[in-house]
């Protein structure tokens, strides 16, 4: 493996850590939304962070989300060993073992938001469970999509990390 394919190895396994990074920082927030709505009487501070950081949660996630399948539709190698690779994550599940995990979780995290929101009458759980569903739907895109499959393959042999 040359130096070039190196690189593009170490910035696909960037845009993939940053991808969850923001995918992260949007459902933290989520999850610390009705926390900072309670101590609004204090002090606006709260509120303004997990807004803010929902905000650039969500448009983190979207930018890197474009700019992985910019760079994967721009590479040349990647389109040759998979020509016909054109899936959309967000119809397709259980495509590989990690997108299978997540997947059973997203479905999981569903159903705990349906039932705490029926049944607990404290709203910080079903936030949690609304923040880890968030969480989860975005990864299960991602690891079910083409996009996965070309942050994961080793420039030159075809085969995923």
């Amino acid at each position: 493996m040359g130096y070039g394919a190196y690189l593009s190895i170490k910035r696909r396994k960037k845009m993939k850590f940053a991808f969850i990074g923001s995918l992260s920082l949007m459902s933290l927030s989520i999850a610390f939304m009705p926390i900072a709505s309670e101590y609004r009487g204090d002090s606006m501070l709260p509120t303004i962070l997990t807004g803010t950081a929902f905000w650039v949660g969500l448009i983190g996630t979207v930018l890197i989300a474009i700019w992985i399948n910019r760079r994967r539709k721009k590479s040349t190698r990647f389109n040759e060993l998979y020509p016909n690779a054109k899936q959309l994550g967000v119809v397709r599940f259980f495509q590989n073992k990690p997108a299978t995990v997540v997947d059973i979780a997203m479905f999981a995290a569903l159903l705990g938001l349906i039932i705490t929101k029926l049944t607990v009458d404290r709203i910080i759980i079903p936030f949690v469970f609304l923040a880890l569903f968030v969480f989860l739907f975005g990864m299960h895109c991602m690891l079910n999509g083409v996009c996965y499959k070309y942050l994961n393959y080793r420039t030159g042999r075809g085969k995923e990390l």
